[in-house]
């Protein structure tokens, strides 16, 4: 058979044999294997003590981020379209500037909240539309402003609030967080509680207690949240089991 006589026959058969279908799998439906659980872990392990999210920047701002969460983030900033995003854990204030950015850019009017006993600013807060709280988390004066600013927020309009734990990793800290940052959030959104993935879950088992089982602790005395394994479905996160989505009922 001659070179252009194959040629022809590839061409025709490319077009009668039928294509390769691709058949989506639910999350769910993966973890609940244990074969591709126990890869799925193995990567995010390999990903996480790596340590490949260290160097990352977002406009010249360390943001210490896994980037299939941040994706998840914007899809959830553009499905909710928030009135307020509150964070822990300001850090260098990389992940509170991408925040602040992705609602401007989708024409979201939101209030961007973060707070830190220590932030680490390089650019001014205030002019990126962040408001930025010096103190812990959980001081009665940190929960206050953070109350007063969400009542003026909603006062204006209504929306979602949502709120992402990123301070403290101990379970004592995240327990009390969740137990005070919880009701601020509305019906339909999250309280993410990031870096679930540690105490063995399956990164950095010398850890002790911490994210992961603070929210088994939560869900076990709290039916007004369920965990969303949808924002698992990318399977590079840093926060298994940690999109906790406010019942709507």
């Amino acid at each position: 058979m001659t070179i252009r006589a194959r040629t022809f026959l590839n061409r025709v058969l490319s077009v009668i044999r039928p294509r390769p279908r691709y058949i989506p799998i639910d999350v769910r439906d993966i973890i609940a294997n244990q074969e591709a659980t126990d890869v799925v872990q193995r990567f995010n392990d390999l990903y996480y003590t790596s340590n490949a999210a260290s160097d990352m920047v977002w406009r010249g701002v360390s943001i210490l981020k896994n980037p299939c969460d941040l994706w998840t983030a914007i899809e959830i900033l553009a499905k909710l379209q928030p009135i307020v995003v509150i964070e822990t854990g300001t850090n260098c204030g990389g992940s509170a500037l991408f925040y602040a950015d992705i609602l401007r850019l989708f024409t979201i009017h939101s209030k961007v909240i973060t707070i830190d006993i220590n932030p680490k600013w390089s650019v001014d807060p205030e002019e990126n539309g962040i408001t930025s709280l010096v103190g812990y988390s959980t001081d009665k004066e940190i929960i206050d402003a953070v109350g007063r600013l969400v009542r003026t927020a909603t006062d204006e309009r209504r929306g979602h609030v949502l709120v992402m734990l990123d301070s403290d990793h101990s379970m004592k800290n995240v327990v009390k967080e969740l137990q005070l940052y919880s009701g601020l959030v509305t019906a339909g959104s999250y309280v993410i509680v990031e870096d679930t993935n540690v105490n063995g879950h399956p990164s950095l088992k010398t850890h002790g207690p911490g994210p992961w089982e603070a929210v088994q602790e939560f869900l076990e005395h709290n039916n007004d949240f369920e965990v969303d394994y949808s924002c698992q479905r990318h399977l590079l996160t840093s926060n298994p089991s940690g999109y906790l989505r406010r019942r709507t009922i």
